[in-house]
């Protein structure tokens, strides 16, 4: 919300650690164990200054994120000190109402006890118990800053594109000493200042009584804008891409006199569940990416291990050496994912706008780790609270397609999973909600008995993780083995999103998640994201070098900076651009004889056997992954002893696939009479442009001839 002044509080604080002594610390400074500080709680100190608004103001105290519980202290001086607040958090913010305890113009000394451990384990959803350096105390930022006394303290836009309207939920405080009657009004504009249609926004006057919240709508308003004016994300990937925001600017009136005014950013787009699919705007959509745990990076040292995405420069801003996360966000877009996952907790403010901008559709989940030492009986402590914090502070953000309330929740009970579900819906009822899911078949934790109470939701689904089959193509659980099983659902969602976690460290890594997606592509999985990619290449994230860090597997990365200059020549990126490509064209046979690459990532590594002059019949599965556009061509090329030999035989099929949907088509050519290989080259036009293609898919012939060269008619001789 707009605020009048602030000051800002980043600078050397006092810092007493648990049954330690007084010294320096930065604040935020990523927290007190980036600093050197290993303790299980601490003390926080300074003067603070209150500035002064001219006029009666609220006082605020807004710290960025904090972990985890928070007990707040105020006075003229150390021996006048009272408590005024306390608060859990999870690496999201805190904020503190100062107004009745401190006036303008004066000074205070701060007291903060920050409690992250308790006798070895977290107090609230902490969302990576392996990793050492997750971030303690108080990080991110640190702000007094001054309010009127109303104030429009929440706005909450829902868009929806099938009935092209808009409303807004809309919370207006008056902290003031008498009841308030306030005009509420407001105006659309461009976030980049085109000239975009809007509708008008109604005034509404309403009566706010004394120290009270009232809660406004206002809406439904006709959404007059076109198809243009839609978030979308930036798929086919396109470079320099910018998706289209929206801004409402709110104000309060009283007697014709503004008192507050906010601005929100928002994207106008609607994603649902329809039966096994997702709609994103009215078009089928299917999720490809990847489940980004940004906590691997916490174990860089950068000024202090810890709080890497607010501290580490390739999740920031660009800076002087470093493109910083605009540039990761453009490399997850060019390798053709469409979404990722924040892994067991909430990402910056700053990388979600950045998602919002580029186009890369984030689902958002709770930081309380699958059966981790910040639980105790499958349940997390204060963690429907941490995860109300999140749904809170990130839902107008248009990248935020849907809500993750846990990944790989062990309780088997099924009020547990609705209480999530319940948590969520109560404060956000326009994404669909999920859980990234775990389970043994023949175990206590089969979905259908564990999610029983959400079985008749119909914006409710899971997604599998770790299926692979045996010898009798039966799926079983395997987190060892590679992992492509999809296990179809008729009324809901579904797909594979975490396999190959254990190969993302070795170079086979890239290869394995490009095979398990395109397989999985091919059995209409809804929802692909094999897991990690950090694993496998850590400079994903600009500025990261393989010595930088062990990941969650206690390996260093396969990739970083140090050994990668240019990663779009590599050829498991490459490979992983064209599994993820939306218009994907793959022979699935040859594709699942090479599901498994060598230990050196190598793809292809086999080769369908097929005749010496026989006539050779391909099916090809061709896929139409955009948002629009029907007609496609496919075109085929095949060449004897090399893919870069003169064309043997060549053949075009026109196809009309609709988006989000693929064809089969079958392709016939001759084998050549030599015991050679065969190589066939495949690309898909559209609207007459070439926009994939790919040369890798090749057969072994044999039964025929040994190869001989040919001179004049006659075989050449050598002496």
């Amino acid at each position: 919300m707009n605020y009048l002044m602030e000051t800002c509080l980043h600078s050397k604080w006092t810092f007493t650690p648990e049954n330690g002594t007084p010294a320096e610390i930065l604040v935020p400074g990523g927290g007190w164990l980036k600093q050197g500080f290993d303790c299980e709680a601490g003390t926080y100190e300074t003067r603070i200054s209150i500035p002064d608004a001219g006029q009666p103001q609220v006082t605020m105290l807004e710290l960025g994120a904090v972990n985890h519980l928070a007990q707040y202290y105020i006075g003229k001086d150390e021996c006048s000190l009272q408590k005024i607040y306390e608060e859990v958090t999870a690496f999201t913010g805190q904020s503190v109402d100062l107004t009745p305890y401190v006036k303008p113009g004066c000074s205070y000394w701060l007291k903060i006890i920050v409690r992250a451990y308790k006798d070895g384990r977290p107090i609230a959803p902490h969302w990576a118990e392996w990793n050492e350096c997750i971030a303690r105390g108080i990080f991110r930022d640190a702000y007094i800053r001054v309010y009127p006394l109303v104030t429009i303290s929440d706005v909450f836009i829902k868009t929806s594109v099938e009935k092209k309207q808009l409303m807004c939920e809309v919370q207006v405080t008056n902290a003031s000493g008498r009841d308030r009657t306030v005009t509420l009004g407001g105006s659309l504009k461009s976030f980049v200042g085109d000239a975009t249609r809007y509708p008008e926004i109604p005034e509404m006057v309403v009566t706010v009584k004394s120290f009270e919240t009232a809660a406004i709508t206002l809406g439904p308003i006709g959404w007059v804008a076109g198809q243009e004016s839609y978030w979308w994300p930036n798929v086919p990937y396109r470079e320099g891409y910018r998706a289209k925001l929206h801004i409402l600017s709110l104000g309060l009136k009283e007697n014709g006199e503004v008192l507050h005014t906010s601005d929100t950013r928002f994207g106008f787009r609607e994603l649902k569940q329809a039966g096994p699919y997702f709609e994103l705007n009215g078009k089928r959509i299917n999720f490809r990416g990847d489940n980004l745990q940004v906590a691997n990076y916490d174990r860089v040292d950068c000024g202090g291990r810890g709080d890497a995405i607010d501290t580490l420069p390739g999740f920031l801003p660009p800076s002087e050496g470093n493109p910083g996360w605009p540039k990761a966000v453009d490399n997850f877009l060019r390798l053709n994912y469409n979404v990722q996952r924040e892994h067991m907790g909430p990402w910056s403010p700053y990388m979600i706008d950045i998602c919002d901008e580029l186009g890369l559709m984030l689902i958002g989940e709770s930081a309380c780790r699958w059966e981790g030492f910040d639980m105790e009986n499958g349940r997390g402590w204060h963690e429907v609270k941490c995860l109300r914090d999140i749904i809170l502070r990130d839902r107008n953000h248009p990248s935020i397609v849907r809500w993750s309330s846990k990944n790989e929740a062990q309780c088997p009970e099924p009020e547990y999973h609705l209480e999530l579900y319940n948590a969520i819906k109560e404060l956000d009822d326009t994404r669909p909600i999920f859980e990234d899911y775990l389970y043994v078949p023949g175990g206590v934790q089969e979905p259908w008995k564990v999610f029983g109470e959400l079985m008749d939701k119909d914006d409710f689904t899971w997604t599998d993780h770790y299926f692979t089959y045996n010898e009798k193509m039966e799926p079983f659980f395997s987190a060892l083995q590679y992992n492509d099983v999809v296990l179809p659902m008729k009324e809901r969602p579904f797909g594979m999103t975490e396999a190959n976690w254990m190969r993302s460290s070795t170079p086979a890594g890239l290869s394995w998640f490009a095979t398990t997606v395109a397989l999985g592509r091919a059995r209409d999985a809804s929802d692909l994201r094999p897991y990690v990619l950090v694993s496998s290449w850590a400079s994903s994230v600009p500025g990261v070098k393989t010595t930088d860090l062990l990941t969650e597997e206690n390996r260093h990365p396969v990739l970083g900076e140090d050994n990668l200059s240019d990663p779009w020549v590599h050829s498991g990126i490459q490979l992983l651009q064209k599994a993820y490509h939306p218009l994907l064209a793959m022979d699935y046979d040859f594709w699942w004889l090479n599901r498994k690459c060598d230990m050196f990532g190598r793809f292809p590594v086999s080769a369908p056997v097929i005749q010496a002059r026989a006539k050779v019949e391909r099916e090809i599965t061709v896929f139409n992954d955009e948002f629009c556009g029907d007609e496609l061509e496919l075109v085929w090329e095949i060449r004897e002893g090399s893919n870069a030999n003169w064309v043997w035989e060549r053949g075009s099929i026109p196809l009309s696939i609709k988006p989000g949907y693929a064809a089969k088509a079958a392709i016939q050519f001759k084998a050549t009479q030599f015991n050679t290989f065969m190589f066939l080259t495949l690309k898909v036009f559209k609207g007459g442009v070439e926009r994939f293609a790919d040369n890798q898919t090749c057969f072994e012939v044999v039964g025929g001839e040994d190869f001989r060269s040919e001179f004049n008619g006659e075989e050449r001789k050598f002496l």
